[in-house]
C-alpha cells in the first residue's frame, strides 16, 4: 500500500515536470519568436530610415545646388545693371534727383539698358520643408541640422531683403521722387548684390560641410 502511493507520487511528480518543462519550451519558443520578430522588424526600420534619410539630404544638396545656380544667375545681373548705372548716375545733378519720379525726363528705370526688372534669385526651400514634416530630420547629426538650417535661415533673410526691395519699386506713386527709384536700384547694385555674393559663398561652404559631416557620421 505504502509503496503503491509512493510510486503514484513519483509517477505525478514526473508527469508534472514532464508538462512544465513542456510548456516552459513552448513559452521560449514563442518568446524566441515574437522576440526574432520585434528584431527582424526594428532591422527592416533601420534600414528603411537610413534610406530615407540618404535620400531626404541628397535632395537638400540638390537643392541648395539648384540656389546656388540662380544666385550665380542673379550675381550677373545686378553686376550688369551697377555697371550701367554707374555710367548714368554721372549724368544726374543733385536737382535732378529731387525730381518728381514720374514727371522727370532723364531718368527712366527701364532704359537702364539690361534692365530686366528687380530680380531676385529663386530660393527654394520644399525640400526642407519636407524633411522637417516628414520627421526625418529627427535622425541626422545634430552638427548637420545646425549646419543645414542656418543656411537655409540665411536664405530666408536674402528673400525677405530682396522682397522688401521688389516692394518700393512696386509702390511708385505721384510723389515719389528720382532718387527713391535710383535709390533702390542702388541698394539692389550693392547691398543685395553684397548679401549675394556672400550666400553663394557660404552655399559652396556649406555642400561640403554638409557632405563631410553626414560621411564621417556613416563611418561610425
Amino acid at each position: 500500500m505504502y509503496l503503491n502511493e509512493h510510486f503514484d507520487t513519483a509517477y505525478t511528480m514526473k508527469k508534472t515536470t514532464k508538462n512544465v518543462l513542456k510548456y516552459l519550451i513552448e513559452f521560449l519558443i514563442v518568446a524566441f519568436g515574437v522576440f526574432l520578430g520585434i528584431y527582424v522588424s526594428d532591422l527592416q526600420n533601420e534600414k528603411k530610415i537610413k534610406i530615407e534619410k540618404e535620400k531626404s539630404i541628397n535632395y537638400i544638396l540638390k537643392e541648395l545646388e539648384n540656389n546656388k545656380s540662380n544666385i550665380e544667375s542673379s550675381i550677373e545681373y545686378h553686376q550688369l545693371i551697377k555697371s550701367n548705372m554707374d555710367s548714368l548716375a554721372s549724368t544726374l545733378t543733385k536737382k535732378d534727383v529731387f525730381v518728381n519720379y514720374l514727371e522727370n525726363k532723364k531718368f527712366r528705370h527701364n532704359q537702364i539698358k539690361g534692365w530686366n526688372g528687380v530680380r531676385l534669385a529663386n530660393i527654394e526651400s520644399t525640400v526642407f520643408e519636407g524633411v522637417k514634416i516628414s520627421g526625418i530630420i529627427q535622425e541626422y547629426d545634430i552638427e548637420l541640422i545646425q549646419i543645414i538650417s542656418k543656411i537655409y535661415k540665411r536664405q530666408e533673410v536674402y528673400s525677405e531683403f530682396g522682397n522688401s526691395l521688389l516692394d518700393r519699386m512696386l509702390s511708385l506713386n505721384s510723389s515719389t521722387k528720382v532718387v527713391d527709384v535710383f535709390g533702390t536700384i542702388q541698394i539692389m547694385t550693392t547691398d543685395l548684390l553684397s548679401l549675394e555674393k556672400q550666400l553663394l559663398k557660404e552655399l559652396e561652404k556649406v555642400q561640403k560641410e554638409i557632405k563631410t559631416s553626414h560621411n564621417n557620421n556613416n563611418t561610425y
